[in-house]
């Protein structure tokens, strides 16, 4: 079975499919973004991509509560339940595997790791209905990754748990923040994780931005590329941190103008809600 998703170029080897994912969770961890078994990731695979990896033998499905047929046929490498990412480099095939929905989306099979009785992700259906939203918006979207940053996780405790104050926050911080997230943020208030309301609402954000916050626990990215996910989750928590350290006392924030000579002078067009 292979992916309905062709491109020409891509490794060829499961190894070289690997080594990109393997070094942003190592990443992840080391800013301490992934702590324990904290975070989670999906990565949509090409047909190359997929042809690399050696099928296991044996017959595992799982079964979905509600199918994702606009990702039928497709196949993505997920991290798996209750592994650390600082493990991942060293045994990718038990904490990572390969899964390929079926025809209709209801269920997917594991074609490749989870070795050890490993399996995806608990926020896997999240990752999905994720990718499912954002590719409506972004076609080219194949990431979606969960992580817990933890500045803006901080900012959460103590900020107006509102997106559109939020955004605003953030983007008065930097100049570069407008750029990172031209749409804004969306955000959600405190839910429990691992269950399929999460995933419902975060991927309805999803259609609006490419992060969504869920406060006082993490975000869920999406982007085209690893690096532009990870690039989203840099420029966000640098934002949050500089807030976080500028908080009381007098305030020279980026205006509302200014903000929107940046937009202009880099061609992009942030939502006036934002802005008003």
């Amino acid at each position: 079975m292979t992916s309905s998703l062709s491109l020409d170029r891509g490794p060829t080897t499961a190894d070289a499919v690997l080594e990109p994912i393997v070094d942003v969770c190592a990443d992840l961890y080391r800013q301490g973004w992934a702590e324990n078994h904290a975070g989670n990731l999906s990565y949509l695979l090409t047909d190359a991509e997929l042809a690399a990896f050696p099928p296991i033998a044996e017959d595992r499905t799982i079964e979905f509560e509600q199918p994702f047929a606009d990702l039928a046929g497709l196949s993505f490498v997920v991290t798996a339940a209750g592994s650390a990412f600082r493990l991942l480099v060293k045994h990718p095939e038990k904490h990572a595997g390969v899964i390929t929905l079926s025809d209709d989306g209801a269920s997917a099979r594991v074609v490749w790791g989870f070795e050890g009785g490993k399996r995806p992700t608990s926020e896997l259906p999240a990752h999905l209905r994720g990718h499912q939203e954002r590719r409506k918006v972004e076609p080219d979207n194949r990431v979606v990754l969960h992580c817990h940053p933890t500045n803006l996780v901080a900012m959460t405790h103590v900020h107006e748990p509102d997106e559109v104050s939020l955004t605003r926050s953030l983007w008065a911080t930097n100049s570069e923040s407008i750029l990172a997230v031209p749409q804004g943020i969306g955000v959600l208030p405190w839910m429990v994780c691992g269950t399929d309301l999460i995933g419902i609402e975060s991927a309805e954000k999803l259609r609006e931005s490419s992060i969504v916050v869920w406060t006082c626990h993490g975000v869920l990215v999406a982007g085209a590329s690893l690096q532009a996910a990870m690039g989203v989750v840099e420029s966000v928590e640098k934002a949050a941190n500089t807030w976080l350290l500028t908080r009381g006392g007098d305030r020279n924030d980026i205006t509302s103008e200014q903000l929107l000579e940046l937009a202009a002078a880099f061609d992009i067009v942030p939502p006036a809600r934002f802005l008003d």
